[in-house]
């Protein structure tokens, strides 16, 4: 079973899902890179990704240390309540990696 950074079973079908495709992908054209959500290469997801983010960063009001988590939960708020669209963020799509 499947583990995030902390030992914790996820037990998100979907997570999972996107996790094996990204991970498929990366093998074929970037084998060192981190695991971003499949969703993300979509061509009619891009711009609204790009959109959201640029949002996400004026929103967030933390400066240094966690401000990634911020943004990205931002992200996935606006993501899913103004566009309907399920996004899994960087840390949780690479469950071995500790972001700050």
């Amino acid at each position: 079973m499947e583990t995030n950074a902390y030992g914790k079973p996820i037990r998100d079908a979907e997570l999972l899902r996107r996790i094996k495709k990204a991970r498929a992908y990366q093998c074929l054209h970037d084998p060192q890179g981190a695991l971003h959500d499949p969703i993300e290469d979509a061509p009619d997801i891009k711009l609204t990704m790009r959109q959201v983010e640029r949002q996400a960063e004026k929103e967030s009001s933390i400066q240094g240390m966690g401000r990634c988590h911020d943004v990205w939960g931002h992200m996935r708020r606006m993501l899913k309540t103004e566009h309907g669209i399920v996004w899994y963020s960087p840390s949780q799509m690479n469950t071995h990696i500790l972001f700050d």
